[in-house]
């Protein structure tokens, strides 16, 4: 997908051919914009060869574990952890950012390795929850520390997994919060990506610990719809002037948005009036999200809105009483209006 720069070259362009901008405005129009920066081959390139490093410490230590003294396993790891933290610091001060984060994302998948190997080298009984958590705030201070998207994803990872093995917790709300700060700060899309999942994930979480006893009201669902609909207007708006995760939050949001507003009625089973009641609005908002989706030209955010118009209009044909059949035909008559009126349309178009 182009970036910001890229449709506005297009833009001025088009523009220039309409008479509406001058030819000399377009070159200081384009420098007044900041180009978005793109890894090239070679740093792809190290970003592999790491990860195959790696992946090599890992196959060695596994093909010669039993034949490897306790101590020297543990040293082998420790030493790829220092090794891998000292070359994160050599590359930053090298003004290699690329090279700096995958280092740095191999030193938080080492340290994890590690504790999670500690209890098996020297036989000692541990908790899996324990072992996660510390290396998920292990790899969190790395990240902050080195300015590390990649260490940044495996805190996430690591400490949602800790969640996943110890049910009464959830600290992986407030750790993809962190996250979302991070993206902000460091304008880095994979981060952004990885803390709004943590966000849709680590909601949900906090939501069933805070209301183990009487389920979730639906005020909840649609409070925490609005913020992540504010959330997701937030990264359209930050999109729209070249923030890197701005588009990620954008989608995943909306998505977030609309899966909690749906949710709300879960348990309205005997309310029919303030079920069609639902139905209706959440049409209306499927919508305006497919709306937006297709004006910004954003894929995600028209998927959001085109399952969710589906889901919605299925819900509300059940709501109804109506079969499939029915059901079927009412689609196939309303895809066929649709169609000729989008015809009708295109017809009438200038040429």
């Amino acid at each position: 997908m182009a970036n910001y720069k890229d449709r506005l070259r297009g833009d001025l362009d088009r523009w220039i051919g309409e008479g509406l901008v001058p030819q000399a405005s377009r070159q200081p129009m384009l420098d007044s914009v900041a180009d978005t920066r793109r890894p090239d081959a070679v740093s792809a390139l190290a970003m592999v060869g790491v990860l195959l490093a790696g992946a090599a410490i890992i196959a060695f230590v596994a093909a010669n574990w039993n034949g490897i003294p306790r101590i020297a396993r543990y040293s082998l790891l420790i030493a790829a952890f220092l090794a891998a933290c000292l070359g994160g610091a050599w590359a930053d001060r090298g003004g290699r950012p690329n090279l700096r984060n995958s280092l740095l994302t191999l030193a938080a998948a080492i340290y994890a390795a590690t504790i999670g190997l500690t209890g098996q080298i020297f036989d000692i009984a541990g908790d899996p929850k324990t072992a996660l958590m510390g290396a998920g705030l292990a790899a969190a201070l790395l990240a902050v520390v080195g300015r590390s998207s990649g260490a940044a994803v495996a805190a996430m990872v690591l400490i949602g997994l800790g969640d996943l093995a110890s049910p009464e917790t959830w600290w992986l709300l407030p750790t993809a919060i962190g996250g979302t700060v991070l993206a902000v700060l460091w304008r880095s899309r994979p981060t952004a990506h990885m803390a709004s999942i943590g966000l849709l994930a680590g909601t949900a979480v906090a939501l069933i610990h805070l209301n183990t006893d009487h389920g979730i009201p639906s005020w909840q669902f649609f409070g925490v719809s609005g913020l992540m609909a504010l959330g997701a207007l937030a990264g359209r708006f930050a999109g729209e002037r070249g923030h890197e995760g701005g588009r990620a939050f954008y989608g995943w949001l909306a998505w977030g948005a609309l899966a909690y507003f749906a949710a709300a009625s879960a348990h309205w089973h005997d309310q029919t009036a303030l079920l069609i009641a639902h139905r209706i609005a959440w049409l209306l908002l499927s919508g305006l999200v497919l709306t937006l989706g297709r004006v910004d030209r954003h894929g995600g955010v028209m998927a959001a809105g085109v399952l969710s118009l589906i889901g919605a209009i299925m819900l509300l044909m059940m709501d109804l009483g109506v079969d499939l059949l029915t059901a079927s035909l009412i689609f196939a008559v309303a895809a066929i209006a649709i169609l000729a009126a989008v015809w009708l349309m295109r017809g009438r178009e200038p040429r």
